[in-house]
């Protein structure tokens, strides 16, 4: 144990606070505690009692950065607790209490307080404009070294005070028997586990969420951002804190036209709120029959999403039900081109209780349908794209699993049809979840309407779309919107692989008798329940998959626990003649036709999974964390299915998103490599 020097013990800490709310005149406290027994949310108690706070708030501490400087650090655990302990406490530790997170306006002056950026960018070497089929790529992706990713924070340093008071002989009667022990037992564990540490490493995020007092230094003095790229970075490395998510979850779904101060961002959210209760009340007082199929299919899953949750464990008549009801039912019949599909619920619902306002809540819905409603299309262009894209990344990293899964017929991914169609919203806890869709959207270029947000669809509603039907019409729009089986998918087995994809494609409207006779969990579509199961008769461990399997197996056909199926299993009518094509399934054939791909030949970031390629990323960490079980158990289609089923809402956010991260920071090397070759500058140093 020689050589290692613990910082001094100390009894008793004195304590400075201020509390800042708004434009409100500062209030102060001072109080002592005793370091031995004070955790964080014995300190955060002990605040909240002192200044009576009724809302949420944040806490901060002052502390010197390796310069000397000073620098407020956010205090979010019992580990940032230590670190003000040790480092920032002689001889009083300040703290910083700020109430009501920022809302949209001009920042106070005296709310401005120097900050160190405590991340840094990546060196932006790269060709002035880099193209890609006439677009410019990768000027707008932000390249995070992977010696970037994941790095814990930085401790603080811990200054050299010179203390000359004596040692009292004997402990205090207060600290007990077993204080002493846990704390001798704390600092034995932190010398001696070092094979834990890298795995402890993993599950930390890389940096604190993103704290208000962060967020005004991406702003002027009016209110406008002025810095959107590096506000998504410092999101992308550690998200938002869940008190400013309302504010900032508008910028990062591109709500807000560029250049908009404080003022016109409430204003504007204001006109858009009137323009919403406007639409609403004239759509939703429509009685035609079209209107109110829409109506039952929306009542039917709101019913039966995320009810375990606080916000929705109530009444079925609640408002909050209503008000998701009303959102999803609004958007159907102000877009008849995609209309209500099973699986928008999911995402309308964490936009409702975040922004907790039904008006704000659906205009960001608005903005995030700009950009996912291709995956709700009939053609299923999208899902097929976001499928081949992720079998060819899973050859570039993990070929000998990618292999396996083709043995195993399973190497279209297609028990990950969840995972893509709801950007793996249920793959994680429901908190969990949020924090990974901020990272995700924070991990795309921002896009900004023009304008005005559109609320709605005119052109569909000039052009008179009608609101299709299944089973009534469903089969004949599949047919008219399958694309030929010469294109997107010529890597990978074509012809079979789009006859496959255009039976599974993700949207499958239930009619209202169907649907009243229909058991299970929410959104059988969606609901995890695991592709291609076999029915009553099969054997459990077959994998061969007939062509009646597929095309003949009904949208509410079960397990053998009785839940639904995830796959829509589609009309034979999607199938020409009710045939599956059966080509050649060779291991060698299937490495010959991959054969050739790394990070670099694979398409850019504006195309890889169809403009959002970081969801790849993640779709890849959670298969690679259960490959090797997977391939222990010789796992079959329907094993995998079912093993992925076991762990919805199950799977670690931060080890997914610090692997993610990784893995997303080396394909983006390689492709400002590939594009800086192609114009002749050479490979960057990254």
């Amino acid at each position: 144990m020689e050589g290692i020097v613990f910082p001094e013990e100390r009894e008793v800490i004195r304590i400075k606070v201020k509390k800042c709310e708004g434009l409100m005149q500062p209030e102060y406290r001072k109080f002592a505690v005793d370091p031995q027994i004070t955790s964080y949310e014995v300190l955060r108690h002990t605040l909240r009692r002192a200044f009576h706070l009724q809302s949420d708030f944040t806490i901060s501490y002052l502390s010197h950065d390796s310069e000397g400087q000073e620098v407020w650090l956010s205090l979010l655990s019992d580990w940032d607790l230590d670190a003000a302990f040790i480092s920032s406490s002689h001889p009083y530790l300040r703290l910083r209490v700020d109430a009501r997170p920022f809302e949209d306006g001009p920042m106070p002056n005296n709310m401005k307080v120097r900050l160190k950026r405590r991340f840094s960018l990546m060196p932006k070497s790269k060709p002035s404009i880099v193209e890609f089929t006439g677009h410019k790529v990768l000027d707008d992706w932000d390249i995070i070294s992977s010696k970037d990713t994941p790095e814990p924070l930085p401790h603080p340093v811990v200054p050299n005070v010179p203390n000359n008071r004596q040692k009292p002989q004997a402990a205090p009667l207060r600290r007990s028997l077993f204080s002493s022990v846990q704390t001798t037992l704390t600092r034995m564990t932190q010398v001696l586990s070092f094979n834990d540490t890298k795995e402890e490493e993993d599950e930390k995020p890389m940096k604190p969420a993103l704290s208000d007092t962060e967020f005004h230094s991406f702003l002027d003095e009016s209110g406008r951002l002025i810095r959107p790229e590096d506000l998504r970075l410092r999101i992308y490395h550690g998200g938002v804190d869940p008190a400013l998510r309302k504010v900032v979850w508008r910028h990062l779904l591109n709500v807000y036209p560029a250049g908009m101060g404080g003022k016109e961002r409430m204003d504007y959210m204001k006109r858009k709120a009137n323009e919403y209760l406007k639409l609403k009340a004239k759509f939703l007082a429509q009685d035609t029959e079209e209107a109110q199929f829409v109506k039952n299919m929306v009542k039917k899953d709101v019913l039966r999403t995320d009810r375990t949750l606080d916000f929705f464990a109530v009444p079925d008549d609640h408002p909050n039900i209503t008000a998701l009801s009303n959102i999803l039912t609004t958007f159907a019949l102000t877009h008849p081109d995609v209309s209500y599909c099973q699986g928008m619920s999911d995402f309308a619902s964490p936009l409702l209780v975040t922004m907790r306002d039904e008006a704000q809540a659906y205009v960001c819905f608005c903005a995030l349908m700009n950009r996912i409603k291709p995956n709700f299309m009939l053609d299923g262009e999208a899902m097929t794209h976001k499928f081949q894209h992720l079998t060819e990344l899973m050859h570039c990293v993990a070929p000998e699993f990618t292999e396996y899964l083709y043995k195993q017929q399973a190497e279209d991914l297609f028990f990950c049809y969840r995972w893509m169609l709801l950007e793996l919203k249920r793959e994680f806890a429901y908190y969990d979840a949020l924090r990974m869709l901020e990272v995700m959207w924070s991990s795309l270029p921002p896009s900004p309407p023009q304008k005005d947000l559109e609320l709605i669809d005119n052109v569909a509603l000039m052009a008179n779309l009608s609101i299709a039907r299944y089973p009534y019409n469903e089969a004949d729009r599949r047919q008219k919107g399958r694309r030929s089986s010469s294109s997107s998918n010529q890597s990978i087995s074509p012809k079979s692989r789009d006859h496959r994809m255009s039976n599974r494609r993700g949207r499958r409207r239930t009619s209202s008798s169907a649907s009243d006779k229909e058991d299970g969990n929410h959104n059988s579509m969606v609901d995890g329940r695991g592709s291609r199961l076999p029915s009553k008769d099969a054997e459990p461990k077959s994998t061969k998959r007939t062509t009646q399997q597929i095309t003949h197996g009904s949208s509410s056909s079960t397990h053998s626990n009785g839940k639904s199926s995830l796959v829509p299993n589609g009309p034979k009518a999607a199938i020409p003649n009710g045939e599956l094509p059966s080509p050649a399934r060779s291991p060698m054939v299937f490495k010959k036709q991959l054969n050739g791909l790394s990070m670099s030949s694979l398409p850019p970031p504006d195309k890889f999974g169809y403009g959002n390629p970081f969801m790849l990323f993640l779709c890849l960490t959670i298969l690679l964390q259960h490959q090797d079980i997977v391939m222990r158990e010789q796992m079959d289609y329907n094993d995998i299915a079912m093993h992925f089923d076991k762990h919805v809402r199950k799977h670690n956010v931060n080890k997914v998103l610090n692997k993610a991260r990784t893995l997303f920071a080396e394909y983006l090397k390689a492709q400002l490599q590939k594009s800086a070759s192609s114009n002749g500058s050479g490979p960057n140093q990254c």
